[in-house]
């Protein structure tokens, strides 16, 4: 029936059980997260009441956002996100955190903004706003500008270049914020709308454009991760790549990318969400981020070190999700004709290899052993 407000598909209902099981685990995790964090960093003032209210209210907009229809209705949910996001990077409230909470902010009002016009576009138009209608085939030619400005409000949202800078600034706030938003459930979102728009900009020059502007993102990232040493950064570079991963699929929008761009949302909303609570453990414990501090983890904190190579390992290892769906990804863009398959596999062969390389570096540094100390035994006994 027309003028549906919520849509129930398989799309969406992956996305309500990401936000319903990541979400909830990482908010039991931050109990005992944030009463270390207090103990790490004792200048900060506890408002834990605040920043438990700010994620539920975070992860209710998430479901609102994903099973929403009609576009104004998801555009309330969306700017939701974005205030909570703003309110949980700035949580620390030092000047460093408002700064990078700011630029957050600033950006995805961009992205809220292109949302809000296309809005207005599609109101003129019959069933325009009906989001299923919408994308039910190929756009008409009255409607592309308006696909367009929904899919810059997903490539902000999504942390794609030229806007990437925001999430590496979110990487400063504590680490439950760092998994829940920019790794599970709130990048996701800005994906999850490109996903669905995919339908109405196949074959289109704004599907060309997505495409090129995620896969590009995905290259230039895996450049930028393979020199850095700051961990959290490692994983928000690799998380962009990711999502640059997924954008370049719904913008080429063949059956078979949407399906690997799928597959792609859950396997790294799993690994990356683990890998972001894991790293904020050991900085809790061990007072760094830098990866050379993390030699000889496995034998200084066993259990922990298990939990981080799960994680890796759902990264870039065969059987695991991630490289399955980017060994398909190579297999549909093998269907894409001309010029175009043939850049989109180049860059998938060279940002992949890259890949390689920042997952090693990090999986040698936790896997290298040494003899420890009681002390530094006894550090991985406290941790809640």
């Amino acid at each position: 029936e027309p003028g549906r407000l919520f849509y129930f598909d398989r799309l969406s209902m992956v996305m309500v059980l990401i936000v319903g099981i990541v979400g909830p685990v990482i908010c039991i995790h931050a109990l005992g997260y944030m009463r270390d964090y207090q103990r790490s960093y004792p200048l900060i003032k506890g408002r834990r009441t605040s920043f438990f209210c700010l994620l539920f209210l975070f992860l209710a907009a998430m479901f609102g956002l994903v099973v929403s229809n009609d576009l104004p209705l998801m555009l309330v949910f969306w700017e939701i996100t974005t205030l909570c996001s703003f309110l949980l990077i700035g949580y620390a409230r030092t000047d460093e955190a408002v700064d990078y909470a700011f630029d957050a902010l600033n950006m995805n009002m961009l992205g809220g903004l292109a949302f809000s016009i296309a809005i207005l576009i599609l109101a003129g138009q019959p069933d325009g706003l009906d989001l299923a209608r919408m994308t039910a085939g190929p756009a008409v030619a009255a409607i592309l500008p308006a696909i367009a400005l929904l899919s810059l409000a997903g490539l902000t949202k999504s942390a794609q270049m030229p806007f990437s800078s925001w999430l590496l600034g979110a990487m400063h706030a504590p680490s439950p914020t760092s998994a829940l938003l920019h790794s599970s459930t709130m990048v996701k979102a800005g994906v999850f709308l490109l996903l669905r728009l995919s339908p109405a900009m196949t074959g289109s020059v704004v599907g060309q454009l997505v495409a090129f502007v995620g896969l590009l993102t995905f290259l230039f990232v895996s450049f930028v991760a393979v020199t850095e040493q700051n961990t959290k950064k490692v994983l928000a570079y690799s998380t962009i790549g990711n999502l640059g991963l997924v954008a370049g699929c719904a913008g080429i929008g063949a059956p078979e990318t949407v399906w690997v761009g799928v597959m792609i949302v859950i396997f790294h909303a799993i690994a990356k969400g683990l890998l972001f609570l894991v790293v904020g453990t050991l900085e809790n414990r061990l007072y760094t981020k830098d990866m050379e501090n993390f030699d000889g983890l496995l034998s200084r904190m066993p259990r922990v070190s298990v939990l981080a190579l799960t994680g890796i390992a759902g990264m870039f290892i065969a059987p695991f999700g991630i490289v399955v769906a980017k060994w398909s990804a190579i297999r549909a863009f093998l269907d894409v004709p001309g010029w175009e398959g043939a850049a989109f596999i180049v860059i998938m062969a060279f940002g992949s290899s890259l890949t390689i390389f920042y997952w090693g570096k990090l999986l040698m540094k936790v896997l290298s052993t040494r003899g420890v100390g009681e002390y530094e035994r006894s550090v991985e006994g406290r941790i809640s």
